[in-house]
């Protein structure tokens, strides 16, 4: 009996060893799965089996924390999405270096700047931008201490055929927080336009005061020696004076152009898009310059080309009377007696083409693409004897962009021009059909 009892003592004690084995065997895999899940970025189970001594306190610490490192996990991963996005969105280049100058990071803009892709990241920089200034800015800024940073402004060589001109970069490079140890990050801004405005507007200024200056020193000369000895002289008075008023027209003419090129950049001549009939208003537009062409003994003609004279384009009438007539004025002052001045207009079923030709004396090659600047003069001697401010063309090309146009030339030296502008056409009105007569009327 004595032995039964001590068999069974001991066969309970096993069991209950056995089962404590067993749970704590269960705690720690359940531990062990939890443990994984969140190193997946999933939520981890609660482990439900506590059993005693150290491995019980393991469970409950275990249990206490998950959730709260599954929840900074969840937030970190949206934070790093959300910066991922943002720096994506950029306009700037972004570009993180590592320690060994390999790359970390490039955003959508720094791949279209420096022609990287997907397989860049983890290459060597000297392999990827074959560029020094950009290098150069990369060991600029490992030197640095943070959270100082490199500014610098270069030149970058196109990369390929169709980029040839190279592009001015603005970058700007930071050490990250635990120095060359973390890496860099290089910020590069594309300036090449912002530049380019700035020495229009040095050019222009420039341009201007020179456009001014020169009439104003014939006025003044003209004055003063009409102040020292000319006022009396009837032959020459008369004459002096009448100088002065040419130049003072050229100035009021000079001014005006100005203004008018000013308040178009600024948006301040908002021109509708409504339909507008063309020919009748080209028309009228000839017959304004017909006296002038014929004293310069010009031929001046038009030709619709048995358009449809009910032809509509989205325009506005004064925007297209500046147009033509600054084209047409062109045309006569640069084709010498005995040529001719035609205007056509031809359309298609999407746009409208008004077209001022001359047989005058053309546009050299290498000056048709700056013809539309401000103040550019193929001959500045003869435009400045015939009147022109220089502003004509670029006027043109202002109207006609604010119409949703374009405007093109086509020119050989001593064969004349052809400015063509290409507007939207209207769409035609929709006349409405009359009923049947022997329709009932409606209710």
């Amino acid at each position: 009996m004595m032995a039964y009892l001590a068999s069974t003592l001991v066969a309970v004690a096993a069991v209950a060893i056995l089962a404590i084995v067993l749970r704590r065997a269960r705690a720690a895999r359940d531990v062990a799965r939890g443990l994984a899940r969140l190193a997946e970025g999933r939520r981890a189970r609660p482990v439900l089996v506590l059993p005693s001594g150290r491995l019980g306190a393991l469970v409950a610490a275990f249990n206490a924390a998950a959730p709260e490192v599954h929840e900074r996990t969840r937030r970190l991963e949206a934070d790093r999405q959300q910066l991922r996005v943002v720096l994506g969105a950029m306009a700037e280049a972004v570009l993180a270096v590592d320690p060994r100058r390999r790359l970390l990071f490039a955003n959508a803009s720094a791949d279209a700047l420096f022609g990287l892709d997907a397989s860049s990241v983890g290459r060597l920089m000297p392999e990827l931008i074959r560029s020094p200034q950009v290098h150069d800015a990369v060991e600029a800024t490992f030197r640095l201490v943070h959270p100082d940073a490199y500014l610098a402004e270069f030149a970058l060589p196109g990369r390929d055929v169709l980029r040839l001109a190279p592009r001015i970069l603005s970058v700007r490079g930071s050490p990250l927080p635990g120095g060359q140890a973390a890496g860099a990050v290089l910020v590069f801004h594309d300036v090449t336009d912002l530049r380019r405005l700035e020495r229009m507007r040095q050019d222009f200024v420039a341009n201007a005061s020179h456009e001014l200056k020169t009439p104003l020193a014939s006025i003044k000369a003209y004055a003063e020696t009409l102040i020292d000895w000319a006022l009396e002289d009837p032959a020459v008075n008369r004459r002096f004076l009448e100088r002065i008023a040419e130049q003072i027209d050229r100035l009021d003419a000079l001014i005006r152009d100005m203004l008018a090129l000013a308040r178009l950049e600024a948006n301040q001549d908002v021109f509708r898009h409504e339909p507008l009939v063309l020919i009748p208003v080209l028309e009228r537009l000839v017959e304004a310059h017909r006296d002038r062409a014929e004293a310069g003994d010009l031929t001046l003609s038009i030709d619709a080309g048995g358009l449809d004279r009910g032809v509509t384009v989205l325009a506005d009438e004064e925007a297209m009377r500046q147009i033509v007539d600054n084209l047409i004025d062109n045309a006569i002052k640069y084709t010498p007696p005995g040529g001719r001045v035609k205007v056509v207009c031809s359309a298609t079923a999407g746009e409208v083409a008004v077209e001022v030709s001359d047989t005058g004396v053309g546009i050299p090659r290498e000056d048709q693409g700056r013809i539309f600047e401000r103040f550019y003069r193929v001959d500045r001697a003869r435009s400045r004897e015939l009147g022109g401010t220089g502003l004509g063309l670029a006027i043109v090309k202002h109207l006609v962009s604010s119409l949703d146009g374009r405007v093109e030339v086509a020119s050989r030296l001593s064969s004349g021009s052809r400015f063509t502008v290409r507007l939207p056409r209207a769409a035609a009105p929709i006349t409405p059909v009359a009923p049947p007569a022997s329709a009932a009327p409606p209710p």
